[in-house]
């Protein structure tokens, strides 16, 4: 009996094990948490991590094969390298939407970043310095990287770019009658923007991504309506920091620090004017 009752416990204790194991197996498993790039307070999981240690032709080319970017322009340096590794951070973060593939749809792929000087105050531009390519000065980078204003980096970026996704604005796409009816209900959204519409539209966009920009006007709670018009018609309702109003964990960079300064958009006002726009 003693022999039967002890068969018994056993079989019933690695019954109750195997339940046990099946069971844990089967919890799923919670996903490890993004990792915040500079700038931005939750990216896209890093898809294409910045190749450290390499060389900058290796790094190069690999801008080239991983994003689609023809390069150009002598500021390509190892001095460069902490405004590029931004640069390719910033194109990471928003790998999981569909914001690079339509930029370059829009140009049918041919759209490069020429890395060299602008003249007067811009920091980057689309289009002006070198037709076709989005500009940007390293040199400038580095004033906003010497007072930690990494976020406004981003928010240059992603600016600049968003006019090349604005570029089609002349065929009047639904975004864009979507979005001049929202400007015309809004109006303004920052300081740099002013009354443009196309600034605005860049500037929309660019803050989205960048929320750790010092001075964000998202982070007033003043503009939820272009909020939402970034989240579900530009990024496929991905965000990358906490709602409007709310302002994110952020390093703040050092007082007094400058504002990068994105360039006119491709299209003088006055022509903006004469068109509607």
């Amino acid at each position: 009996m003693r022999r039967w009752l002890a068969s018994l416990a056993a079989i019933a204790a690695i019954a109750a094990g195997s339940i046990t194991a099946t069971s844990a197996e089967a919890l799923p498993l919670a996903p490890e948490p993004v990792r915040p790039v500079t700038g931005i307070p939750t990216p896209c999981p890093s898809v294409y991590p910045f190749p450290e240690g390499e060389s900058i032709e290796t790094i190069k080319d690999r801008i080239t094969a991983t994003f689609g970017f023809k390069l150009s322009g002598s500021q390509w340096t190892k001095a460069s390298m902490p405004s590029i590794k931004i640069l390719w951070e910033t194109l990471d973060a928003v790998e999981c939407t569909t914001y690079r593939a339509d930029l370059l749809g829009k140009q049918k792929g041919n759209v490069g970043l020429n890395a060299s000087r602008i003249r007067g105050f811009a920091w980057g531009d689309w289009s002006l310095t070198k037709v076709g390519y989005v500009s940007l000065d390293f040199t400038k980078f580095q004033r906003a990287l010497d007072s930690g204003d990494e976020g406004r980096l981003v928010r240059l970026v992603i600016h600049e770019l968003a006019h090349v996704l604005n570029s089609d604005r002349y065929e009047n796409p639904g975004y864009w009658k979507a979005f001049k009816k929202l400007y015309a209900k809004e109006g303004r959204f920052s300081d740099y923007a002013g009354r443009s519409v196309t600034e605005t539209f860049a500037d929309v966009v660019g803050y989205y991504v960048g929320r750790c920009a010092l001075d964000n006007p998202y982070d007033t709670g003043k503009h939820d309506a272009y909020y939402a018009f970034a989240r579900d018609n530009i990024f496929g309702g991905k965000e990358f920091g906490p709602a409007p109003g709310e302002t994110p964990d952020c390093s703040l960079p050092a007082d007094g620090a400058e504002e990068p300064m994105p360039g006119a958009a491709d299209t003088p006002d006055w022509i903006e004017g004469l068109s509607g726009e």
